[in-house]
């Protein structure tokens, strides 16, 4: 038994094969790149805003260029996604630590590009407020509630131990929300992950608010700008004309209410108390008046504000 014991030890996955199932699979990505007929399209946002929809409506289309999809790809950010998921290697998690592997890949290809390489980004925003509590739902894990309401949430993401919670009171839920959520997403996102990046500046160049759309173009890359509060009436039109295509439809994907925490979702956004406080600073900043109006923020404000 100590025998078998000690074989199994040192058969065991280990840390060492960790660079072999990468670099694997950093070369499969590039192989498919390289054969494929046209430059990607990389639906590239932060969670929660409706690309999901967007790349299932690509995605039916069958087009002729690799579709990917991201949440970011700055080199620090995924360095830290990485270390923080390596535990993951060979465990049923397996496929988050691929995904900071697919952001490594993706950004080296778009830095080592042609000449004549074209790529098409396309982005969404959605207002703060509700999209930093759609994200924070996302990245819980969650069981099933008993009779009583009650469920049994953690987060790796988040660092929150498993903790009983119950429908009747919220609160206790937004208390993890405020003390362990980012809250800053939406305000660095088109600088960090577009400006820097790709070097399209789209809050400096500024959005056409009334339009729901814009369209941006960079060296090397073109940059879709899609705002979610409007996507079922304006995607058509935007995509269609970023692709120079006819047929694209959004087709509904990753919906809250099809989620095991749909019944604690809608009790928070229902019944948990958001400050003015963080109302203002959401949405005063220059994310917020750069891709809504006086007239959309003041129906924001006063959603969260009243329930």
């Amino acid at each position: 038994m100590a025998g078998n014991a000690l074989l199994s030890s040192i058969l065991r996955p280990l840390d060492w094969f960790y660079p072999t199932a990468k670099s694997r699979y950093l070369w499969r990505m590039n192989r498919a790149l390289d054969a494929a007929e046209a430059a990607p399209i990389l639906v590239l946002q932060m969670g929660k805003v409706g690309s999901k929809s967007v790349q299932a409506g690509l995605d039916a289309l069958e087009l002729s260029r690799p579709i990917y999809h991201a949440h970011f790809l700055s080199r620090e950010r995924t360095r830290e996604t990485e270390i923080k998921r390596r535990k993951h290697f060979r465990t049923d998690r397996h496929t988050y630590l691929m995904r900071p592997w697919l952001n490594q890949f993706l950004l080296n290809r778009f830095e080592r590009r042609g000449s004549d390489e074209r790529w098409k980004i396309v982005t969404l925003t959605r207002e703060p407020v509700g999209r930093n509590i759609s994200a924070f739902f996302q990245n819980l894990r969650v069981d099933r509630g008993d009779a009583d309401g009650k469920y049994s949430i953690s987060s790796d993401y988040y660092d929150i131990q498993p903790t009983r919670v119950s429908v009747a009171h919220p609160q206790q839920l937004a208390k993890l929300f405020f003390s362990h959520a980012p809250h800053d997403s939406a305000m660095k996102f088109f600088d960090r992950e577009i400006r820097d990046i790709f070097g399209v500046d789209v809050i400096g160049e500024g959005f056409p608010i009334d339009k729901g759309f814009g369209i941006y173009e960079g060296e090397g890359v073109d940059v879709l700008v899609l705002k979610l509060e409007r996507l079922e009436e304006v995607a058509s039109e935007a995509i269609n004309r970023f692709l120079d295509i006819e047929n694209f439809e959004l087709i509904n994907r990753n919906v809250a209410s099809d989620k095991v925490y749909a019944p604690l979702y809608d009790a928070f956004r229902e019944q948990a108390v958001i400050s003015n406080e963080y109302i203002d600073e959401q949405y005063s900043s220059r994310y917020m008046t750069t891709f809504y109006s006086d007239a959309e923020i003041a129906e924001f404000r006063n959603r969260w504000l009243t329930g």
